[in-house]
């Protein structure tokens, strides 16, 4: 897996600071919740996925669907997910492969199958994302950049 940084745009007065690996994984497994994008043919789409971290691979589970049918044809993905701890705000993005999982063993092992998800369709379709890139940002929010007018 590959470490990179992610280029930002940002003025001096601002200050993002990037994550290291570790940190990455610790704010990843603290999730719960994030936004999985696939590609097919007409472009890129997200979709809102809970998840949890095992041994440094991200699950999830899914109901049938245009989801399932994009990773099935590309399984190239991207997961983001975001939150605020300690008044920071933070993002972390895993860049990596989807695959099905289709033995009991390692559906168990991982624990998805237990995975509280928040809709109440059936999602008995078990994913595994392998990373290929991680990357993650922290910073303190600017509560006065609203009412600020950039000249």
């Amino acid at each position: 897996m590959s470490w990179t940084t992610r280029p930002h745009e940002i003025d001096a007065a601002d200050v993002v600071e990037t994550l290291d690996q570790d940190e990455c994984w610790r704010l990843l497994a603290a999730s719960t919740f994030g936004r999985l994008a696939v590609t097919d043919d007409a472009g890129a789409d997200i979709f809102p996925i809970n998840h949890l971290v095992n041994d440094h691979l991200l699950y999830f589970r899914s109901a049938p669907g245009t989801k399932i049918v994009s990773l099935t044809e590309r399984s190239g993905v991207a997961f983001e997910t975001d939150g605020t701890e300690n008044r920071q705000r933070w993002s972390v993005v895993l860049r990596g492969t989807a695959r099905r999982l289709d033995v009991d063993a390692e559906i168990e092992a991982s624990g998805v199958g237990a995975l509280h998800t928040f809709t109440r369709s059936t999602k008995w379709n078990y994913f595994v994302i392998t990373p290929r890139a991680l990357t993650g940002v922290r910073f303190t929010a600017d509560p006065d950049r609203r009412t600020r007018t950039d000249h």
